[in-house]
């Protein structure tokens, strides 16, 4: 296997296990904004710049990008992945492992001959990381409560592979979750695991009814405009990946309680999450690897 140069860039303490995970199977590794310091052998970049210089393969947070910001709450700057900063890399040689791309950055990526590697293209991953997440959820309703969880009324749109977590873990508190989604047999499955029912079409209803709304669905008309005057003494936790599950700012304005905690599974379990992306990680750079080794041995016609 051959030994590349990576830049690890924002994200949390998972990234920072990442890095050190390359670093122990040979890799050069340095990090960039991430709170947590990294060590066995990884290497602290102090800008942006420096980290990315001449680094083949550029290793970004599993919950993608906000625009072209990189998910780096922990960074001393805003982090932007952009043609400029990718010029600075040598990642036409290796590539780009992220959580979720966007047209303006395939673009960029393909003018300049830069491979991109998606985290949601993984179809088992999310699977891996939803426990941590769920437990994440769970956590953050303690921590903004002052009843145990029974007591309130909740309500979780989307039951997907997070969303199913989620509802789970509430039925093991002996919460009683109601469940919006779209597909009837989503509806029946949540059903037999002791949820109740919504049909999607009726979430705002649902909504005004509930204490505590928690959206998985990332689309920003998940949780509606015309449900804001209902929802203003409600708590609403939103996990769905940029954008979200509703026009936060619109919804603040109204008076909605909203929160949008980010790297739920990373701030749970960052040594689990991980190991999950980990393994992606090095799926990629031996799929770089394979091509390489092909593309060389053809060489030139003679």
């Amino acid at each position: 296997m051959r030994h590349y140069r990576v830049a690890v860039l924002g994200g949390d303490g998972r990234e920072v296990h990442v890095a050190e995970r390359l670093a122990r199977d040979g890799h050069e590794a340095v990090c960039y904004g991430q709170r947590t310091a990294a060590s066995n052998g990884v290497r602290v970049a102090t800008t942006v710049g420096e980290a990315v210089r001449g680094t083949e393969w550029l290793i970004l947070p599993s919950p993608g990008l906000n625009g072209d910001l990189i998910y780096a709450p922990d960074a001393p700057e805003p982090i932007v992945l952009d043609g400029a900063l990718l010029e600075e890399s040598a990642a036409r040689e290796g590539g780009v492992v992220m959580g979720r791309s966007t047209p303006k950055l395939d673009e960029i990526a393909s003018r300049m001959g830069i491979q991109i590697f998606q985290l949601k293209d993984d179809p088992g991953l999310a699977t891996r990381l939803s426990t941590g997440v769920a437990e994440g959820v769970v956590r953050l309703l303690i921590e903004l409560t002052h009843r145990i969880l029974r007591e309130h009324r909740i309500l979780v749109v989307g039951y997907g592979v997070t969303g199913a977590v989620i509802v789970d873990y509430l039925v093991a508190a002996h919460c009683a979750p109601h469940v919006a989604a779209r597909h009837p047999r989503w509806l029946e499955r949540a059903r037999q695991c002791g949820a109740t029912p919504v049909a999607y079409d009726d979430r705002a209803d649902a909504m005004a009814a509930a204490d505590i709304i928690i959206n998985t669905v990332p689309s920003t008309s998940a949780i509606p405009p015309e449900a804001f005057a209902r929802l203003r003494d409600r708590l609403v936790v939103d996990i769905a990946s940029p954008p979200g599950g509703l026009d936060h700012d619109a919804a603040r304005s109204a008076g909605v309680q909203v929160h949008w905690p980010r790297g739920l599974a990373g701030g749970r379990a960052p040594l689990t999450a991980g190991d999950a992306q980990y393994a992606f990680i090095a799926k990629a750079i031996a799929t770089r690897d394979s091509v390489s080794i092909a593309s060389t041995s053809l060489g030139e016609p003679e």
